[in-house]
């Protein structure tokens, strides 16, 4: 791969930190108790499904706090990722689309990154689907943290954990210990009413909640693909609403736990996607999502421990897409699936640890269907099973080196079987560095959707092969000093069998494994947190993937991201964040590549002290974060199904919190 042409300065951005650094220092407030030292012996679980410090993880991890989206003011799960090294974004007003690693198709639905809520995949089962925006509307602050374990993951999970693998873990009743309520207002009209509840159940248990209820009107759009008289010069008013509620529930008793979420969110079309009358306001998409899960934890001495869980998932979708005035067109489906896990992890010697695990999923329901204007009903349906086992073994060489090997077999009842190994060594020469040389197979079943379904667009393809990807990778994290943490990772992987559709004939389409793909990059951070009034994060991520054969690039995929985030430090109650992003151009499927852009963001806060005012302020903050502070006008790829090679991202827009403590 020829690098020349794609390690050009980043025009600007140095500029753009510069005003960044200067903004930021003119606030003075202690926004940050979290030192480095405690983000670092942070406890995670999800890269080996027992608890471990992200620098014993065989896996590069990027923890992201409750800390970080509170300062940040983080508006959704997108907003979450993008703050991730390598991580970008897309979004065709419809839905986010989560890309990394120079990797992220359009319109692929999330289906190559796996999604998890305290351990429980939420990948829906038609589409594969993870719901990563507005559709996913948990309340960010009854979030703890957020594991981010970047690479292939599916020696542990199984199939779509191919690219990263995400855990929200929520707070327990004990952390929140108490009500909040927030009240936010927004640009487009949008209100959004969100609370957290938890408390304490003596020293055994907690019990926890918390609600988001979302409510928007949108802004008016222009898209010059649709500037004719017929189509109101490419302006759409009225199109762009969005309806949203979501709830989560948990309660733990000793060694039990359970938790329970339900999600609801329409989402009107503006952009006329699928050929639909542009401008109509009944084009609509809706999804719901029902989940629960009970589990138990017991230690058996310090050698023995044992886990179980229960887990059961409802999804449902339905599209509106009318025509001519009419109702025109409608579709749907949705899954519903139970399963269970059980999990044994044993400590033979003082040098080994071994942890052996069993996973069954019945899918009852994988169902599409469509709706025509003369009311004929197309319907399929297409349930299946899956059963795992798998195993990891963490053997320490020497004192100061571990080898982690690991295996896990998935078999699907509509065949394809998948194997994944696990290969990494991980070295702390000294207190200050870790090192770790990594490698991994990861796969995706071909959702049902892809493989079963039969539409009136589509023909099924029961013969797809699932798509692999195999990625080695090194990462190096070094400790300078007290307050520095620099880390570079450099990675190489190919994909294999990658699956997408094609034209067979003048009227339908179907999916087949017709391309591979490889990729090099590196990417780097910085984190800085000393006791001064500033503390910091850059990132900064080179990528090149190609398609194979022709070695042409892929479409959506930038060659350079980078971000700056700066946060202070100070005194009266006040607190602000700045962050800078920069992402070079993606191609497009029609050929032509976006333009490069530099993208700001601000939150500024206030909380009255302690010492200020009536004592029922001192639960009170305010927040207002400015996005795209600067309007710059950016574009993302859009799918098959737009009429645009390109979909216009966001403005400036604005979201005010109330926010108070009971």
């Amino acid at each position: 791969m020829n690098w020349t042409s794609y390690a050009h300065p980043i025009t600007g951005l140095g500029a753009a930190m510069l005003c960044a650094v200067s903004v930021a220092a003119q606030q003075s407030t202690p926004i940050r108790d979290l030192s480095l030292d405690s983000l670092l012996s942070t406890r995670i679980s999800t890269a080996s499904k027992y608890v471990q410090t992200a620098a014993e993880a065989p896996a590069s991890v990027t923890i992201v706090t409750s800390d970080d989206i509170r300062q940040f003011g983080y508006r959704g799960l997108q907003d979450v990722l993008e703050s991730v090294p390598g991580f970008y974004a897309s979004n065709d007003r419809d839905y986010p689309y989560i890309g990394t690693r120079g990797f992220g198709r359009p319109t692929d639905y999330n289906d190559r990154i796996l999604l998890l809520v305290d351990g429980q995949t939420l990948n829906e089962q038609t589409w594969g689907a993870a719901m990563v925006g507005s559709d996913f509307p948990i309340n960010l602050d009854a979030i703890e943290r957020i594991e981010v374990v970047r690479g292939p993951g599916s020696a542990m999970y199984g199939t779509s954990a191919m690219f990263a693998v995400v855990n929200i873990i929520t707070k327990t009743g004990t952390e929140l210990d108490g009500v909040s309520v927030s009240g936010r207002l927004g640009t487009g009209r949008t209100r959004q009413l969100a609370m957290t509840a938890g408390h304490a159940l003596g020293t055994r248990g907690a019990i926890a909640t918390s609600g988001l209820l979302t409510h928007s009107d949108g802004n008016d759009l222009y898209y010059p693909d649709y500037d004719t008289p017929a189509t109101n010069f490419g302006v759409t008013r009225g199109t762009d609403w969005e309806r949203g509620i979501g709830g989560m529930a948990s309660l733990s008793w000793s060694d039990f736990n359970s938790h329970v979420g339900y999600r609801s969110r329409t989402k009107g079309i503006p952009t006329g996607s699928f050929g639909t009358t542009f401008g109509d306001p009944r084009t609509s998409a809706s999804d719901e999502t029902l989940w629960g899960q009970v589990g138990a934890h017991h230690d058996f001495g310090p050698l023995l421990q044992l886990s179980a869980r229960a887990y059961g998932e409802r999804y449902r979708y339905r599209g509106v897409y009318p025509s001519s005035g009419e109702p025109g067109y409608t579709d749907g489906g949705g899954s519903t699936d139970l399963g269970g896990e059980a999990l044994v992890v044993w400590e033979g010697t003082s040098r080994n640890r071994l942890t052996v695990g069993s996973e069954i999923r019945r899918v009852f329901r994988a169902t599409y269907f469509e709706r025509f204007t003369d009311g004929t009903l197309l319907s399929d349906n297409a349930p299946f099973t899956v059963a795992s086992l798998f195993a990891e073994n963490e053997f320490q060489l020497f004192p100061k080196m571990a080898l982690f090997t690991g295996l896990r077999l998935d078999e699907n009842s509509r065949g394809h079987d998948g194997l994944s190994p696990r290969l990494a060594v991980v070295a702390t020469p000294d207190k200050l560095t870790t090192i770790k040389l990594l490698y991994g197979q990861a796969f995706r079943q071909p959702s049902t959707a892809e493989a079963e379904i039969t539409t009136s667009f589509y023909t099924p393809n029961p013969s797809l092969k699932p798509e692999r990807i195999s990625t080695f990778e090194l990462d190096v994290q070094r400790r300078v000093g007290t307050p520095f943490l620099v880390g570079a990772s450099l990675y190489q992987y190919q994909l294999h069998d990658l699956i997408d559709q094609i034209e067979i004939d003048s009227t339908g389409l179907q999916y087949r494994n017709i391309n591979a793909s490889e990729a090099v990059g590196v990417e780097l951070l910085l984190d800085a947190l000393p006791d001064g009034p500033l503390s910091g994060h850059l990132s900064y991520a080179l990528q090149r993937v190609e398609n194979e054969p022709g070695d042409t690039p892929v479409t959506n995929s930038p060659t350079q991201v980078a971000r700056l985030a700066i946060i202070t430090r100070g005194v009266a109650g006040l607190r602000s964040a700045v962050a800078l992003r920069y992402e070079s151009g993606r191609r497009t499927l029609a050929g032509p590549a976006t333009r490069a852009f530099v993208r700001t963001d601000v939150n500024l806060g206030y909380s009255p002290p302690a010492s200020m005012g009536p004592g029922w302020l001192h639960g009170a903050e305010t927040s207002l974060r400015i996005t795209n502070l600067f309007n710059v006008a950016y574009a993302t790829p859009g799918g098959l199904e737009h009429k645009q090679s390109s979909i216009a991202q966001d403005g400036r827009t604005l979201q005010l919190r109330f926010d108070w403590r009971l």
